[in-house]
């Protein structure tokens, strides 16, 4: 009877390591430099509110990539809309864009200067000609959007999707979104308040060209990595789940 005794505790022991190691969280991919680059590029583009450019000059640009995910940032400065100054989402759009590009190898478009319209308003926009040619050369797997949300709004991230439409039935690709949000610890989400359907929204225009396409509205306590440690952290966090979610269109996981 000892002798069972034995051998049932020594092979739950073994199993119980097992579990354990299965279990064991994936090693941390962003590094201080990263946030470093990501707090000059926003602190850049925020310093362009209010400056001027001539007529004609570029407002936008475009960063090559080399896998087939596009994700864009165009309120990362203040566009025209009606007529009038627009408030901008904020520098740390394109910060968080260009710092999971510079990490998975996406294309990005971003504005860089006060420009002439709204690419996310409006399409006749040189923004947009320039989004419709890197679509249709990239053919990409998805468009990923980001804006900045409100300070006050209740949740972390609010995924917009034309209430599923824009995901032209791979839903697949919101929820491992979803998944890889939550797996940083970002899991106060909210799904279609801002639903990316009025107007003419780089969703709205992406996934019309056949392309599935999210609006990703983040608080604005997770773009501002300037503010200080909590809130470089944050952005952090944030970048580690879009570089893990992009990773999987790499490595062929997400279908």
């Amino acid at each position: 009877m000892n002798k069972m005794y034995t051998l049932a505790v020594v092979a739950g022991f073994l199993l119980a390591g097992c579990a354990t190691q299965s279990e064991l969280p994936p090693r941390a991919i962003v590094e201080p430099s990263v946030i470093y680059q990501a707090i000059e590029v926003e602190q850049a583009l925020d310093a362009r509110e209010g400056q001027a450019i001539e007529a004609g000059a570029p407002w936008f640009k475009v960063l090559p990539g080399n896998i087939p995910v596009i994700i864009t940032a165009p309120h990362a400065t203040r566009p025209l809309r009606d007529g009038n100054r627009r408030f901008s989402d904020g520098g740390g759009t394109a910060a968080l864009a260009l710092s999971v590009a510079g990490l998975t190898g996406a294309h990005v478009i971003y504005t860089t200067e006060e420009g002439p319209s709204d690419p996310n308003y409006y399409d006749d926009n040189d923004f947009k000609r320039e989004l419709a040619r890197l679509i249709n050369e990239v053919r990409p797997r998805y468009v990923l959007d980001i804006h900045g949300s409100h300070p006050y709004r209740p949740y972390d991230i609010d995924l917009g999707t034309m209430s599923g439409r824009s995901l032209l039935g791979e839903d697949v690709l919101l929820h491992e979104l979803i998944a890889s949000l939550r797996g940083e610890g970002l899991d106060n989400l909210s799904y279609n308040y801002f639903g990316a359907s009025k107007n003419q929204t780089i969703t709205k225009f992406a996934s019309g060209l056949g392309v599935p396409a999210i609006q990703v509205e983040v608080n604005t306590t997770y773009l501002s990595p300037s503010e200080g440690n909590l809130e470089a952290q944050r952005f952090s966090k944030l970048v580690q789940a879009l570089v893990r979610y992009v990773e999987k269109e790499e490595s062929g996981t997400v279908k």
